[in-house]
């Protein structure tokens, strides 16, 4: 039977964990489907990223690290992770690694026990040095990041029946405002209606002319905006999963949160 999403993430962390110096990273790369499509910022660089863009990303970042003697193995153990909810096929981590990032959010998105779509965002303090790694020209799916500008616009004009006209029936949602996956009509609304009645400051946050758009990106199924905002100290980041013009999957992270809807 396939690896369920928190199966797999497991493995990952694990493998991470027991790199050593001169690991060729093969544990860890087998998450990945040969079809995976990625889209990142872990370094203050938007990149889209393929199964051979990823495996160069992440053997450069192990080389990179190794020559400024940091310890993969430590680094990974020291991680705190702060949110981590997850369903059979998807799962959804928010973690910080001081001083390297107080913010990072993680979404895969798993077929046949390994991931195909992947967002990865962290907030920054200063731009990292290159990896000499570009973004894979994948071209954009204009329709799939049109309708998530839409859902934006929705979300700025609490207009909570437009939002859920945006999903499909059987959607699912991650989100670190909630304590437990969403998934449904029913759901839906209680979603919808918490956005904007519950988390309004988030909200408010993320759709203020004044949010800096950190990441736009949409890549076949899958769409991604992330934003920081300093003047109210927040960030977040939402992925979604588009197929024949609705959202069938949701993972909407923000940093800083009060009130779980």
């Amino acid at each position: 039977m396939p690896r369920t999403a928190d199966e797999l993430m497991n493995h990952h962390i694990e493998s991470m964990i027991n790199m050593k110096k001169d690991s060729n990273l093969e544990e860890a790369l087998s998450d990945y489907s040969e079809e995976l499509i990625a889209i990142t910022r872990l370094d203050g660089r938007t990149r889209t990223m393929g199964h051979d863009t990823l495996t160069s990303v992440m053997r450069n970042s192990l080389t990179f690290a190794v020559k400024l003697g940091m310890n993969i193995e430590h680094a990974v153990e020291k991680l705190n992770f702060l949110y981590r909810q997850s369903t059979d096929n998807y799962i959804t981590l928010v973690a910080s690694l001081p001083p390297f990032s107080s913010f990072a959010s993680f979404t895969y998105m798993v077929e046949n026990g390994q991931a195909v779509y992947v967002s990865g965002y962290a907030k920054t303090p200063v731009s990292m040095p290159s990896l000499g790694i570009k973004a894979h020209p994948f071209p954009t799916n204009t329709v799939a990041l049109a309708l998530t500008e839409k859902h934006f616009n929705n979300l700025k004009a609490h207009d909570v029946d437009a939002l859920i006209n945006d999903y499909a029936d059987d959607a699912v949602i991650l989100t670190n405002l909630c304590n437990r996956p969403l998934e449904g009509k029913e759901d839906i609304r209680y979603y919808c209606e918490g956005l904007i009645h519950k988390a309004k400051a988030e909200i408010d946050a993320f759709t203020d002319p004044a949010a800096k758009i950190t990441v736009k990106e949409a890549v076949e199924e899958l769409s991604c905006i992330a934003f920081q905002h300093r003047g109210k100290k927040q960030a977040g980041v939402l992925t979604q999963r588009i197929r024949d013009g609705k959202i069938i999957f949701e993972s909407l992270t923000f940093q800083t949160i009060t009130d779980v809807i």
